[in-house]
């Protein structure tokens, strides 16, 4: 009887070691990215193309952004402190895997200037760091462009400064 336990034991130890143990694997957990937070965004220039083909520019100024989440809502805002204190101009964001794309409108007070949206898309390099691309699309016909309108890329980094961190 006891000689056929230990057989049985010793046939049980040899298919968890070499079929693997019927248990997941401990791994370290990964964190789910969140743009969650306030960034400080910066842009700048690719190519040194510093204006759009049509002439507009959003300069490269560095941005204060704050993303929140509240549940699958995900909204964003655009310190725009250069303006005035009450201006943010509004986006949505999501994030997959580590990849981002956030969406804003831009604030246009003089309705006499070509308006238009901004389109973010980057990567997280840490949970408190991203870079990646944004597009301007300005409410300008441009018959050159696939898209019809006014567009012009650039580059941006952010820093988270608080709030969302993993």
């Amino acid at each position: 009887m006891l000689k056929k336990a230990a057989l049985i034991i010793s046939m049980v130890g040899a298919v968890v070691l070499f079929v693997g143990a019927p248990f997941p694997p401990k791994t370290a957990a990964q964190s789910e990215f969140t743009l969650a937070g306030e960034w400080i965004v910066t842009s700048s220039p690719i190519g040194n193309e510093l204006i759009s083909r049509m002439g507009n520019s959003l300069g490269f100024p560095e941005r204060d952004m704050i993303f929140e989440e509240d549940g699958s809502i995900r909204t964003g805002l655009v310190a725009r402190e250069d303006v005035g204190t009450n201006v943010k101009p509004l986006g949505v964001w999501r994030v997959h895997g580590d990849r981002l794309s956030a969406t804003f409108h831009l604030w246009c007070p003089d309705t006499s200037q070509p308006c238009g949206s901004i389109i973010m898309r980057g990567r997280f390099t840490q949970d408190d760091r991203i870079r990646g691309t944004m597009t301007a699309f300005f409410d300008e016909e441009d018959s050159f462009q696939p898209t019809g309108y006014d567009t012009w890329t650039f580059s941006f980094r952010g820093e988270r400064i608080q709030g969302g961190g993993n």
